[in-house]
């Protein structure tokens, strides 16, 4: 991939299906710092269209409906990806766990890893809580995220 582009390569798209570690940088409402958060629950639609879930109370979320710019960082498909964005966040959705669907319409996607630097393993997690809930959750989410 070329060091900059104007959407997600199909790579990005297929990688970006769900259940992958996405550091999320917002804005920060209040201190209009730089704010780190982590989310999982992600779906790239196409090159340009990427929605991610987050729990209703999320300061993200205030975060975004402050100040949509945002960045996505990716580690995966042999590299690290700063996806630069504008989000746009949804009312609360009341499922099994009350949550907000962010929308992010990509600006730029930028190859940041350092020269000469390749991944090769992604980064994996694993759920600590209720098998069957995690199950639940995750059938709902991409439901939504996909619709």
């Amino acid at each position: 991939m070329p060091r900059k582009e104007d959407s997600l390569n199909e790579q990005l798209i297929d990688l970006l299906q769900g259940e992958k570690i996405v550091s999320l940088i917002t804005t920060d409402k209040d201190t209009n710092k730089p704010n780190l958060s982590i989310v999982s629950w992600l779906v790239a639609l196409d090159g340009n269209t990427i929605k991610f879930a987050l729990g209703h109370k999320a300061e993200s979320a205030f975060n975004i409906d402050k100040n949509p710019e945002l960045i996505l960082g990716v580690v995966g498909a042999g590299s690290c990806y700063s996806i630069n964005g504008r989000g746009t966040v949804s009312d609360v959705i009341d499922k099994t766990m009350k949550y907000r669907v962010v929308t992010v319409e990509v600006d730029s996607v930028e190859d940041v890893i350092f020269y000469g630097g390749k991944v090769t393993q992604e980064p994996d997690y694993v759920k600590t809580y209720d098998a069957d809930l995690a199950k639940k959750l995750d059938e709902e989410v991409y439901t939504l995220l996909k619709a």
